[in-house]
């Protein structure tokens, strides 16, 4: 597959993925869904800017790399799971796991790298959106232990 071929499939998916929620956001109320649709706003156009980037920088001939269609598809289940599973078991149980099990998978960072990074997204995530917007966020199991005390 080509250069421009896999940038663009990826820009595609990209695209698709933020629609996606952007259109999932309507359903929020409205004090929740404006970042979202900043977010997906925002993805979009940066997915217009890789396919053209892509397009313009593209090699004149393919590096002959080949994807591992196996690695992708379980990847592509790993991400699934997660996303169905968020609401029931809760963004601060699934998020972390998801994010350790994702840079190790991917072979993007050891096990020590891994916790350091993901333990830093989600004080951040927690500060900016729980404590500072008072935006909701899927506790899921944990909902009877914070909000029951």
């Amino acid at each position: 597959m080509s250069y421009f071929m896999k940038h663009l499939l990826f820009s595609i998916f990209s695209f698709a993925f933020a629609l996606f929620f952007y259109v999932e956001a309507n359903s929020m109320v409205a004090s929740a869904r404006l970042f979202p649709q900043i977010v997906a706003g925002l993805v979009f156009v940066l997915s217009i800017v890789m396919a053209f980037n892509a397009w313009r920088a593209a090699p004149p001939e393919a590096s002959g790399t080949k994807i591992n269609v196996k690695r992708l598809v379980t990847y592509a289940l790993m991400l699934a799971v997660y996303i169905f599973t968020t609401e029931k078991v809760g963004y601060f149980i699934t998020t972390p796991i998801f994010m350790i099990v994702s840079y190790l998978y991917l072979k993007a960072a050891g096990l020590v790298k891994a916790v350091l990074i993901t333990a830093a997204f989600m004080v951040f995530v927690y500060l900016l959106f729980v404590q500072f917007l008072n935006l909701p966020v899927p506790l899921g199991l944990l909902e009877p232990l914070i909000l029951g005390a």
